[in-house]
C-alpha cells in the first residue's frame, strides 16, 4: 500500500482511474466499500493511512481496492498469509461472502490446503509450472490420484494422528525450472515411478470422474511403455512439503 496516500485516496484512486469518478463521488465509493469489507467507522477510517489500522484492515482495505471497479474475476494470490489465524477466518468469510453477493469469480492462489478446502469449488493442483490433478474440492481431497496431491495431503496432521507417528513427507526437492527432467517433473520423487516416467512427458488424462490427471498411471500405463518399476539406489533425503 501506498504510505503516504489515505484509504480513502486509496480507493478513490482506483474509481478515478477505470470510472473517472469526480471527488464527491469517489468519497462516496470509497465510504461504501469500507463498509462493505467491514472496516467499522468508515467515515473516520477513510482518512487514515495504512500505519494508523491494523494488519486486519489493511487486508480488507486491499481487499475493498481489488473490488471497487466491481471486477467479474478476482485474483487472490496468498491473501491470508500475513495475518493471524483469527484474521485468516475474518478475511476468508468476507472474501465468500462479496463473492457470494457480487456473483464475481475467484481465482485463489495458495499453498494453504486448509484455505482451498474452505473456499474453493474446483481445485488445480499445479507441481514445477504445470497442473498435475484438476477436480473439484471434495473429490480431490477424498480420492486423490496424483502421486504429488496424495504426498500433500498425506503430509497434513490430523486430530487423529499419533503424535509419535512420524509425519508423512515427500522426499527430495523441486526440480530446477531450467534443468526439468525429460520425463515426468514428478518421477525423481515419484514413489509409483515406472520407466517410463523417465522418458516421456506425460499428457493430461480426463478420467471417468470428470477430473483431469497428468500422470501415466491413469487412465492405464502405455501398452508395452511401463514396464518395472523405477529402482532408485540412493534415496533422497531432503524434504519438501510445499505445493509449486
Amino acid at each position: 500500500m501506498n504510505p503516504v496516500l489515505t484509504a480513502g485516496d486509496q480507493i478513490g484512486e482506483i474509481v478515478r482511474t477505470h470510472w473517472h469518478y469526480r471527488r464527491r463521488d469517489r468519497v462516496r465509493r470509497a465510504i461504501e466499500m469500507l463498509r462493505n469489507v467491514g472496516i467499522p467507522q468508515p467515515e473516520q477510517r477513510l482518512k487514515a493511512y495504512p500505519h494508523e489500522l491494523s494488519g486486519g484492515m489493511r487486508q480488507r482495505l486491499m481487499i475493498g481496492i481489488a473490488l471497487a471497479c466491481e471486477p467479474q474475476l478476482l485474483l487472490a494470490d496468498e491473501p491470508v498469509t500475513a495475518v493471524d489465524v483469527t484474521i485468516q477466518s475474518q478475511i476468508l468469510r468476507l472474501i465468500k461472502r462479496l463473492r457470494d453477493r457480487t456473483g464475481m469469480a475467484l481465482l485463489l492462489i495458495t499453498h494453504d490446503l486448509g484455505v482451498v478446502a474452505e473456499v474453493a469449488d474446483d481445485v488445480a493442483m499445479m507441481y514445477a509450472g504445470q497442473i498435475v490433478e484438476q477436480a473439484d474440492v471434495h473429490t480431490l481431497f477424498v480420492t486423490p490420484k496424483h502421486p504429488y496431491t496424495k504426498g500433500l495431503l498425506d503430509s497434513i496432521p490430523t486430530l487423529a494422528t499419533d503424535r509419535r507417528q512420524r509425519l508423512s513427507v515427500i522426499r527430495g526437492t523441486v526440480p530446477h525450472m531450467l534443468r526439468l527432467p525429460k520425463g515426468c517433473l514428478f518421477e525423481p520423487r515419484c514413489p509409483f515411478a515406472m520407466n517410463v516416467c523417465r522418458d516421456l512427458r506425460p499428457e493430461i488424462q480426463r478420467l471417468d470422474d470428470g477430473r483431469v490427471v497428468r500422470c501415466h498411471l491413469y487412465p492405464e500405463p502405455p501398452s508395452g511403455r511401463a514396464g518395472e518399476p523405477v529402482v532408485r539406489s540412493e534415496p533422497e533425503v531432503r524434504l519438501a512439503t510445499g505445493g509449486v
